[in-house]
Order: C-alpha cells, then structure tokens, then sequence
C-alpha cells in the first residue's frame, strides 16, 4: 500500500508540475510583447513610413509625389487615394509567438473598396495584413470586401479561419479594429471601438504566423483596371500595432485624438494647374452626369453620379456636393450607395421630386437600380433635413423595362401635369431612341409600366438610345423636353424639343426636328455640357450639367480626378421658343475682393492687356461693334505666355466664333474631331453697327462661353505651360469697344466629406445605449428604423437602450440645430 501510494503521489506532483509549467507557458505565450508598430506618421520626405519598433522606414506607394497626412485618431493617419496608395513594409514576424497574437489599427473609410467594376466580386482585400492563401497558407489580416463585410482573418496549422463581424463596416466614422488570436482558448475575438462584434473557434493548435512583409491599404494580389488598383483601401489608416501575445481590447466606446476629416488634403491638387475650383466637383476621383438641382433646407444641394475610390468608372453611387450660392460648393457624405440587391450593380442615373401628396413634402430620389441582369426604377426618402442618410422601402416602383421596348431603360424624371404624376425614362424601341411614360396610381400608390411612350425620335439622326431625359415648364408656359441622345448624327450632344402635355401625359413638340443646348458645333461627340439638371427658384430657370474632360485613362490616374460641372446657367425660351442662356446672375458675387479691370468707348486694332487681371481663374465680358471690315475679328487671348494663347474669338464676315487652342502646348483630348480649333457660325448673322458682347468665365481647365446672353458653351482646354496667365483683349483691324470687365478669381470650393457635424453635436452608441454630445437637457432624440417607422421619441435625459445587432436612424434636435446619424447597436 505504501508503495502504491508513493506512486499516486508522484502522478499527483508530475501532475501538479505540468499543470504549473502549462500555466506560465500560457502566461508567457499571452502576456503582449509590441512586435512592430506603425503610427502612419510620414517622415521629412513625406514619402515613407516607419515601423518604431525596427527603426526601418518604407515607401508609400502613391500616384501623387506628395503622400498625405492628416490629423488622425492618434498623431497623424496616412489617407489612401482609393487607387494607387498602399505601403508594403517588413515587420519582425519571426518574433510572433505561434501560441497567441494580437492586431489593432485606426481606420475611417469613404467607401468601401471597388475590388470590380460591377460589383460581381466580392473577394476581400486587405486593410492590413501578411495573409498569404496557398496549399500552407500562413499570415493574418484585417478584411473587407465591397459589400461592407469585414473582420480578421488568420492561418491555424496552414489553414485559414476566418472571423467576421455580422453588421457592415460604418463609413464616414473612425473605428479601432483590435483583434486577438488565442491557441489556448481556441478563439477569434474581433473588436470594433472596444466592442465585441464576433468571436470564433477553431481547432488548430498553432499559428501560421507567416513571414511575409505586411501590407497596409491593400492586398497582395493585384486587382487592375487600367492602372487604376480596384482592391485598395480609400480613406485613412492609422497606429497600426502587431503584439505577440494578447494584448487586452481597448474600452468600449474608445474615442480618437481628432474628429475625423475625409477631406481630401489641399497639397493632392496644391500645384495643379488643371483642376477647377470655383465649378461644382467632389473632391477628387471620377464623376459624371449631376441630377436632382434642388433648393431644400436653405441650401443648394445637388447629386451625381460618384465613383470616389478613383477617377474612372465604376459601381456607381450618388454623390452630394451642397452650396449656399451656387457657388462655393462643399462635398458631404454620399447620399445613395449600391447596397441592395436591385442597385448592387450601380445607382445610376435619376432625378430628385418633391411633392406634398406624392413625397409629403420632402425631397424623394427615384433613380436607375442595376443588378446583374436588368435596371429597375426604385426610390428613396431622405431620413434629415440635410438630406445626408436615406432610405428604400418598398423597392423597386417599376421592376423591369416595359415589354415590347430593348433592355436599355434607364434615368427617370419625375414631373407633375394636370393633377397627375408620371415619369419618363430613357429607352430605346426599334432603333431609335425614345422616353417610356409611367403614371402614377394615388389609390395603388404604383407606377404603371405598359409600354407607353412619352414621345420617340422621328429618326435615327436624333439618337439610337435617348438617357438623361427631364422635363420643365418653362416662363412662357410651354414644356421644355430635353435629352441626351447616344449614336446621335455628330455623335453625343444634348438636344432640346418645347412643345406641350397633352392630357394623358404624352409630348406634343412644335416640331420633330430638337435643336441643340450647346451653340452649334462646339459640343460634338460628347464634348461640352451633357445631361443637364435644373430646377426653378425665384423665377429663375436653372441649369448645371456635366463637362466631360475626354482624356485618357492614363491621365486621369496622374491627376487624380475626371470631369467638372458647368457653371450654372439661366434659362428662359425666346418669342420663338428658342433656348436663350446667360450665366446666373448670382455669379456675380465671385467679383467680390477680385483684382478688376475695366474701360469703356475705346477703338482697338491689335492687343491689349487687362492686367492687374490674369491667371487661371478670370471672368471677362466684353461689347464689341461690329465695323464692316472684311478682316474683322476681335475677342479675347487667355492663357497666353508670348505669342502662345488660346483665342476666343468672333470674325463677323464668316460670322464665325472660335475657340483657338492649336498653338498652345497642352494635354490634347480632341484630336480625332477637333484638334485644338472649334468653330461654329452663330444662329445670328450680324451687320455693321450691331453689337455682339463676349461672356468668358476661366477657370483653369473649362472656360464658360457666353455670346449675347442668348448662346453658350463649355469647352474643355488642357494648358500644361505654367507660365501661361496673360489675359488681353484683341482686334485685327480696328473694332470699336463699347466696354472691356474684367476680374481675377481667388475663390475655391470647399471638398470636406466627413460627417456633418452642426456646431459640434453628436450621437453615439456603445453597448447598445445612446451617448449624445454637446447638447443641452431640452434636446429630443428621435429614432426611426430603417423603414422610416418612428421607433422612439424622448428626452436626452432618459437612459436609451436600444436592441442589440440592429440599424437605427438617429435624429438629435436641440433648439435650431440638429445632427443625423445611422446606428449601428452592438454585438452582445
């Protein structure tokens, strides 16, 4: 017995000992050691990054020569363009324990990554990570796709275990990432802003920690368009840390050093001698046709279509830039997203109603959903006055294109019309372009889709296929139908029709044959303004559209954005029922604090210059009689530098108006119809003492072009001569001057495309209870879900809890300020 219990003993302490050695191995294994550590500072150069703990810098990969820092959520964050931006570094793996890891980092995101064009794919890419996928996959890395999915992924005995969060990736919010890799207790941990938003268990006994560099903004594999990556990161990135060990998850509801700005930082474009500043644009990347003009909650706002992770074209949302003048243009948040089934393709194409039987009120998007297969027409309700979150119930309004029409259906415009509602939509029946009409059931609250036309081309000149279609009522009563026709006689350009509604809603024109908004034959092959977008305040009729710049891919990806807006036009219709256009008169506030130039009743025969005025931002209006010397011809010369300029010009014996830009070195975007010269006769032929006034507005790449107040165009022109800001006037020959103005511009747009924030307000949520910020005890909070339905309302002095794992809007209202935020409660 003895004996036996001697051996009992010895299996007791053997136990008791392997048990101990367990333990501290254990301790040892999740006891954090800071492996490499990456605070996204740039350094002197402002080309690289250095991991702090080896000492070792790296380059950022970036289009631009000048990468960019900001205030991020500790010290600086490095902001990544969406396309060209990512860093590919060394870091000390071979000291990470196979045992246990931990992984944090900062990130605020525009969007989600393009990762493809349409949408299709929905492969992950890396925020940041060293995952390599093979037959022994080793590695770990932060990940999301295209969709909002994101979460940790790591290799457990060479395969790889994947944990993700259940609810999207929050856009336009900083979010600490922190996730833990424990071998001892077999779990995943995921963690956003100190949250526990997924755990997961795996059977595997040991890290594949792997030992290749670490790669920030994007994955390894290379996903292209062109050369634009698709599967990198657009936003900021910051404090990125790897530990051996478990290092613990930071408290619930951690809060950054700086509020966040997804500006897009002033050096991007600070020696960028093409890009606009006082026409509309987002901030950087890709944009096309503006729609839904529209003057709500005392301001301007207007949408487009937006591709922010890159300026070319690809899975389209709306963007949303707004404006208290039509002037200085400030881009907020993205208002429309492809986030549903029907528009996971793109949301494209669209107007904006507002109605107070059809939308109660407030301003309603109806735009063109693609998926996969078809383009629907869905709608959707803003959920705040700043128009910034909306909503889509009861989806789609017209779920196909109408029988008997080809599948290309897209673009609706919503009018009202003798009591009645119907769209339009741009479509295509046996060849020639035409406009679908929909009308409106109030009982049914649906939309008809019989396959009813609107009105159709009378030819295949007008256009093969008719997009952008809209509808206004003009000052003399008649209807204004415009569209933007494709395989059009002269290529794309956008045509007008004015006629009337006759009673079931259909288009009776004055004529078949549509005349052209653009003047004559600048606008060819989809050059000038395109698509234009109105609306009506103060009596005024008015138009912004977009002006193609027509460069090539390459281009585009050096500069870092595509396309521009017109400057916004006034419309009216002549006795005639010609398109007369002048500038907005509200442009005149450009002027103000302007260097300025300015004579009257004077007789030139050669050049003279308008300086103080000069640059690449100028306005010059001028009235010139025209004399009856055959060799007349008088404008202005701008970006001029010696003898080379561009001319924009009038020649009354041709009766011609050219814009000259053949013998000025540029970015050439027109060489297969243009080449640098566009030439058109005006409408009018004038005599010997008429008048003919020259309305220039220059701003860097697009010069506004108004003749008369009664003609304009928009052209695009590309100087690459830095020297080239000479403006003059001119005459050859000798031509009387009634009148010479002119002023240089300063004025810029704002591109700040972080949360609007009124006055400092803010609403947050950590364990599934509402936070609020800088409020007083009179402010309500009301919460709708995501249906619109009025799921709370109270005061901000009540504790609010709120379901775990669900979507709420959030409305703040204290006095005459208010804040609207998406909620996203959390993972129990």
């Amino acid at each position: 017995m003895k004996r036996l219990y001697l051996k009992i003993k010895q299996v007791v302490v053997l136990a008791g000992m392997f048990l101990f050695a367990s333990i501290a191995f254990v301790t040892m294994a999740q006891s954090p050691v800071l492996i490499s550590h990456f605070p996204m500072d740039l350094d002197g150069g402002k080309t690289r990054v250095s991991d702090v703990v080896s000492g070792k810098s790296y380059i950022v990969n970036n289009v631009k020569p000048v990468r960019e820092n900001v205030p991020g959520a500790v010290g600086n964050a490095l902001r990544f363009d969406g396309y060209s931006t990512y860093v590919n570094a060394q870091f000390n793996a071979e000291n990470l324990s196979n045992q246990a890891i931990s992984v944090s980092l900062w990130c605020a995101m525009e969007n989600y990554p393009m990762i493809d064009i349409n949408g299709a794919n929905t492969d992950f890419t890396y925020i940041a990570g060293n995952l390599k996928e093979s037959s022994t996959s080793s590695g770990f890395a932060f990940v999301i796709n295209n969709r909002g999915t994101y979460g940790f992924e790591v290799c457990i005995d060479g395969a790889v275990v994947t944990c993700y969060a259940t609810m999207p990736f929050p856009l336009y919010e900083w979010v600490h990432l922190h996730a833990t890799v424990d071998v001892v207790t077999k779990y995943i941990r995921l963690y956003n802003n100190g949250r526990l938003v997924a755990r997961v268990g795996f059977t595997g006994n040991a890290i594949s920690v792997g030992t290749r560099p670490i790669i920030i903004g994007k994955s390894y594999n290379d996903i292209l368009s062109g050369r634009f990556y698709l599967n990198t990161i657009n936003g900021l990135i910051d404090d990125l840390k790897i530990y051996s060990g478990i290092a613990d998850a930071p408290p619930t509801g951690i809060q950054p050093e700086n509020p966040l700005d997804l500006s897009i930082p002033k050096s991007r474009f600070a020696d960028e001698i093409q890009r606009p500043v006082f026409h509309g644009m987002p901030g950087a990347n890709w944009t096309n046709e503006p729609h839904g003009l529209v003057y709500w909650n005392d301001k301007y706002h207007c949408f487009f279509q937006k591709n922010g992770n890159g300026p070319y074209w690809g899975r389209i949302n709306w963007g949303h830039i707004v404006s208290d003048d039509l002037i200085h243009w400030k881009e907020v948040e993205t208002a429309i997203r492809p986030d549903k089934s029907y528009d996971i393709k793109g949301a494209w194409s669209g107007c904006v109603f507002n109605d107070a039987e059809l939308t109660e009120g407030k301003p309603h998007v109806f735009y063109s959903a693609a998926d996969f297969e078809k383009v629907s027409i869905v709608e959707a309700s803003p959920s705040d006055d700043d128009l910034i979150e909306w909503q889509k119930p009861n989806n789609p309004i017209v779920p196909v294109h109408p029988q008997g029409l080809d599948e290309d259906f897209r673009d609706p415009h919503v009018y009202k019309v003798n009591g009645k509602y119907y769209m339009i939509v741009g479509g295509r029946k046996e060849g020639r372009g035409c406009v679908t009409l929909h009308e409106y059931n109030p009982y049914t609250k649906t939309w008809s889709n019989d396959g009813r036309l609107f009105y159709q081309a009378s030819s295949k000149n007008f256009g093969e296929f008719w997009e952008m279609p809209s509808l206004t009522q003009m000052n003399n009563g008649k209807w204004m139908f415009i569209t933007t026709p494709l395989g059009a006689q002269g290529g794309v350009q956008t045509f007008y029709w004015v006629g009337d509604i006759n009673e079931d809603g259909t288009f009776n024109p004055l004529s078949n044959t549509p005349k052209k908004v653009e003047l004559g034959n600048m606008a060819l092959d989809g050059f000038g303004l395109l698509s234009p977008s109105q609306m009506q305040k103060d009596g005024k009729n008015i138009a912004i559209g977009i002006v193609p710049d027509k460069l090539n891919g390459d281009i585009n990806a050096d500069l870092g954005w595509a396309h521009t807006f017109s400057l916004p036009r006034e419309w009216t219709l002549d006795t005639n029922n010609n398109l007369v256009q002048k500038p907005y008169s509200g442009l005149t506030a450009l002027r103000a604090g302007a260097k300025s130039f300015s004579e009257t009743n004077f007789n030139l025969n050669g050049n003279k210059s308008l300086a103080p005025v000069n640059g690449r931002m100028a306005e010059m209006e001028g009235t010139f009689k025209i004399s009856g010397d055959a060799n007349q011809k008088f404008g202005f010369l701008v970006r001029k530098n010696g003898a080379q300029a561009v001319s924009i010009n009038y020649q009354p014996a041709t009766n011609t108006f050219t814009v000259d830009a053949q013998n000025v070195p540029r970015l050439v975007n027109d060489s297969w119809i243009y080449n640098g010269l566009y030439q058109s006769a005006l409408p009018k032929t004038f005599i010997t003492g008429e008048t003919l006034r020259i309305h220039v507005f220059i701003d860097h790449s697009i010069m506004d072009i108004f003749i008369n107040d009664t003609w304009a165009f928009s052209v695009r022109v590309f100087p690459t001569d830095t020297q080239a800001n000479d403006i003059e006037v001119f005459s050859e020959g000798s031509t009387e001057v009634l009148s010479i103005n002119a002023w240089a511009f300063t004025q810029g747009n704002e591109t700040a495309i972080s949360k609007i924030n009124n006055n400092e307000m803010n609403i947050y949520c950590a364990n599934n209870r509402l936070y609020f910020e800088n409020v007083t005890d009179r402010a309500d909070v009301w919460i709708y879900n995501l249906s619109g339905q009025l799921f709370l309302k109270q005061n901000v002095s009540k504790n609010i809890r709120l379901p775990e794992n669900q979507i709420y809007i959030v409305r703040l209202i204290d006095g005459n300020k208010s804040v609207t935020r998406k909620i996203i409660t959390t993972y129990s």
